[in-house]
């Protein structure tokens, strides 16, 4: 398959990917945008890709110890190539989150992140490796507990997913120890519908629930608002 070398976030990074296959969207800078991470904090990126999410982070904060898990083979060798690229420090592995014997094993992030697939319906692709990246063949509250297990005590789950699976997401977390969660609607323009959200929390606050104002991406006349330029150009993080 033909891949494409690409500039992320204003040219700061620059990834490989599959020019017919699974490719990096605004939803891989957005979930990268939100992660309140600091420098020397371990994260973990469950569903990795290509390592978008990954890249994106460290290209804010580069002192970052990172991994990120694919079951797909041909995305993992392309996290690798794309490392070699851009020089960042992640461990990435090969393997489904669903294996007994998981490399993971008893190991806790000082934060978790994720895109899951999240389509429901069948949807016709014109290549497998999209159809296992965007379509989800499995229960989301065993995705979300592996998630969370693999989380330390004080450490930020975050999450992108679309807005009609919101009542299921907050319904699974609730019956979790992850508390202070945030919600951010991803609105395409301002008078338009959420068709994304942002989730937020944190293991074992005691936080109440936070409903925060939409992040607006695009004006009437279809321009990024200046917040969201400055996200997808250069790799502000949503407050």
């Amino acid at each position: 398959m033909e891949i494409t070398l690409n500039d992320f976030l204003g040219g700061k990074i620059r990834l490989l990917q599959y020019k017919n296959g699974y490719r990096i969207t605004s939803d891989t800078v957005l979930l990268a945008a939100a992660v309140q991470a600091k420098k020397n904090e371990t994260v973990l990126d469950v569903g990795t890709g290509t390592g978008g999410v990954l890249f994106c982070l460290h290209a804010r904060i580069p002192e970052l110890n990172s991994t990120g898990i694919e079951i797909q083979t041909d995305l993992y060798q392309l996290a690798l190539n794309n490392q070699e690229i851009n020089q960042y420090k992640i461990h990435f592995i090969n393997e489904d989150i669903f294996s007994e014997k998981s490399t993971l094993h008893g190991i806790q992030f000082h934060h978790v992140v994720t895109n899951p697939p999240f389509y429901t319906e069948d949807l016709i692709r014109n290549h497998p490796q999209t159809a296992t990246a965007y379509h989800q063949t499995f229960d989301l509250s065993r995705w979300l507990r592996f998630c969370l297990k693999h989380l330390r005590a004080k450490g930020s789950f975050t999450l992108i997913h679309r807005t009609e699976a919101l009542p299921e997401i907050l319904a699974i977390l609730n019956k979790t120890a992850l508390g202070g969660i945030e919600v951010i609607p991803i609105q395409p323009k301002e008078n338009a519908a959420s068709k994304r959200v942002i989730v937020r929390g944190i293991m074992g606050s005691k936080k109440p629930f936070v409903l925060r104002p939409p992040l607006v991406m695009h004006t009437e006349t279809n321009e990024r608002t200046a917040l969201a330029e400055k996200i997808m150009r250069e790799g502000h993080p949503i407050e």
